[in-house]
């Protein structure tokens, strides 16, 4: 199962606005630190992926991915993708990695703007365009 929100449905509706629709593939990727995270890509299916027709956008997963880590929520924030799902993790920082909030305070970040507490710089200009889009 794939649940996806509003505002990730909204993202991806406006994305293809002016494109050819060809199926969203969700696939499992090493981060920084060496954590494993999601991503999506703009791909055609293979032989070997599930199919999900969402709110018009058609999903694909390899089937051994969705059957390790569903079930799957996608959101956006306005700028990015949040994929998650059983034994997967938001990407954290560590001050080395892209995701380097550590270094501006020493707090781990959580990769999840919308939800903190106390935002980096990158997380300040991501939240301030996405008030900009209300």
């Amino acid at each position: 199962m794939i649940k996806v929100t509003p505002e990730a449905t909204k993202a991806m509706t406006d994305y293809f606005k002016d494109k050819e629709k060809l199926p969203v593939r969700i696939f499992v990727k090493m981060g920084g630190c060496g954590m494993r995270s999601f991503g999506v890509a703009i791909e055609k299916a293979l032989p070997s992926d599930e199919f999900h027709e969402i709110d018009g956008v058609s999903y694909i997963i390899e089937r051994r991915i969705m059957k390790q880590y569903g079930p799957l929520s996608i959101d956006s924030d306005g700028f990015s993708f949040r994929i998650s799902g059983n034994g997967i993790h938001p990407p954290m920082g560590c001050g080395t990695c892209g995701y380097g909030c550590g270094s501006r305070g020493g707090s781990r970040c959580s990769g999840v703007c919308k939800t903190c507490e106390n935002p980096c710089p990158t997380g300040k200009r991501i939240l301030a365009r996405r008030k900009g889009h209300q």
